[in-house]
């Protein structure tokens, strides 16, 4: 008697585990959200409302445009905001007017949107100026490209090179002066 009882007692928990659940559990079931605890639809819920994917890429950038055109300056713009003594100059031809100016210690001028704005050379000293280099201050940028060959004597204690001046402003502007002269001396 205890092997019928034991057959019938494993045929009913074979029945039990079956991979088809009733008909009515899955229509019921079916409302809830899976992970679900209480029925709590998920989209209603604020706390958990899901936020916007973020943006993917790159950050919007400004389309390529010209930067301002440098100004002239004077002998009294130096003096205004005591910048005299020896450094270099870039002048789009010799004998011209200045653009930018930097003194031996690195601090410097250049004019544009009719403002005097200082400068910085990156790396200051006589010898790396007149190398040229890269000067920055006030949102904008600038690159002196020279040849590294010896200097033409432009006077007793002054040398040039010919020279490319680059422009280059916080917001995406640029301006290249090329064929111009880079001043270095007393």
């Amino acid at each position: 008697m205890i092997r019928p009882l034991a057959f019938l007692l494993g045929l009913a928990s074979l029945a039990a585990c079956s991979a088809d659940p009733p008909a009515a559990a899955n229509a019921a079931d079916g409302v809830l959200p899976v992970g679900s605890v209480g029925g709590v639809d998920p989209a209603t819920n604020v706390q958990f409302a899901a936020a916007p994917p973020p943006a993917r890429g790159l950050p919007d950038t400004p389309a390529p445009h010209a930067a301002p055109e440098l100004q002239p300056m004077v002998y009294a713009d130096f003096a205004e905001k005591e910048l005299l003594g020896s450094g270099c100059s870039f002048r789009t031809v010799p004998r011209g007017p200045v653009l930018l100016f930097v003194r031996d210690q690195g601090d410097g001028l250049v004019r544009f949107g009719k403002r005097l704005r200082r400068i910085t050379a990156a790396t200051p000293g006589r010898e790396a100026v007149e190398d040229g280099g890269i000067l920055a201050g006030d949102q904008v940028s600038f690159t002196v490209e020279r040849p590294a060959d010896r200097a033409d004597p432009a006077a007793d204690s002054t040398r040039q090179w010919p020279a490319t001046l680059t422009m280059r402003t916080a917001d995406g502007g640029e301006r290249v002066y090329r064929g111009g002269r880079w001043e270095c001396g007393s």
